[in-house]
């Protein structure tokens, strides 16, 4: 696992009007992943981990806050009382060509634009570091993600039988 965090990728946004600091995730963020969590509904948190579980457990958060950097990104919004608003997540592939994202915003803060520009920043890293395409497993029945990477030009593939569509950008 990479220790050295990357410091250079911290940015502060206005969003709302209020200041956000929109940074890599760190180890230490365990406790703002659960006080998230809480304000997640049971249907967000099942869309986004694609699993029935009805609570997120402290084995599963540190899987999210200790990441190894070279393969794996995940950035935090984190207001001015430091709460962890919305996570984006970016795992390479093997060969480093594409990336699988995942992005959750806390269920009271949803369909104000925090998404949106958690999943711009996402993009941007994801060309910054030189991937072909960015992808991701999305619920048939989520529609606010499927709005949502439909306005940032995702194209949809959808399999027969399948619960999940596939989405897909290609990055230039």
């Amino acid at each position: 696992m990479t220790s050295i965090y990357p410091s250079h990728l911290v940015r502060e946004v206005l969003w709302q009007g209020e200041r956000l600091l929109v940074r890599p995730v760190r180890k230490d963020d365990t406790d703002g992943y659960i006080a998230a969590a809480k304000l997640c509904t049971i249907e967000d948190i099942r869309r986004r981990l694609m699993t029935g579980i009805m609570q997120v457990s402290q084995a599963l958060i540190a899987k999210f806050t200790e990441v190894d950097y070279d393969r794996t990104m995940a950035f935090v919004a984190e207001g001015v009382k430091g709460d962890l608003m919305a996570i984006t997540r970016l795992v390479h592939d093997s060969c480093r060509k594409s990336a699988e994202f995942a992005i959750i915003v806390r269920s009271d803060l949803q369909r104000k634009g925090l998404g949106m520009l958690m999943q711009k920043m996402l993009l941007d890293y994801a060309h910054d570091v030189g991937l072909h395409e960015v992808w991701g497993m999305v619920d048939c029945e989520n529609r606010k993600i499927l709005s949502l990477v439909e306005k940032l030009g995702f194209t949809r593939r959808l399999e027969f039988g399948n619960p999940f569509a596939r989405v897909v950008k290609v990055l230039g």
